[in-house]
């Protein structure tokens, strides 16, 4: 009986401890260029008319190679619930890589978000940042 027991017990743990956690998608923002230190110094708040750096990171890969990169601010005044967009680009990324990188420049202040949608899922983004232009 004891037998059953340890085993009924050491089972689900075996199961649950079996499975792998995936590293989800994640936007690193920077002013000055993105290495593989700059974790350490990931920034939130940048200038107007500011060179942004980001870069879209998978550490286990990119699903699919289209991906829409849409930046959008948060705004009393608008009508969509306080979202505009400002920027919508598609993107077609190389699926051997692991990183994407690239600019923006910004020239009005406010709060800003930066996210990532798979083309074949546009409702949903995989990957999402926010950040303030000051």
């Amino acid at each position: 009986m004891k037998k059953i027991i340890i085993i009924l017990s050491i089972l689900p743990l075996l199961f649950l401890c079996s499975f792998k956690i995936k590293a989800k998608p994640y936007v690193l923002l920077s002013s000055g260029t993105i290495s593989t230190d700059a974790t350490k110094r990931m920034e939130r708040v940048f200038v107007a008319g500011q060179r942004i750096n980001y870069a879209l990171v998978a550490p286990d890969g990119f699903k699919k190679p289209g991906v829409r990169l849409q930046i959008s601010k948060q705004d009393d005044k608008t009508s969509n619930w306080g979202y505009s967009i400002i920027q919508t680009r598609d993107i077609y990324l190389d699926l051997s890589q692991k990183a994407y990188r690239d600019y923006l420049y910004l020239q009005r202040p406010g709060r800003y978000y930066i996210q990532f949608f798979y083309l074949s899922n546009k409702d949903y983004p995989f990957a999402r940042s926010e950040f303030w232009v000051q």
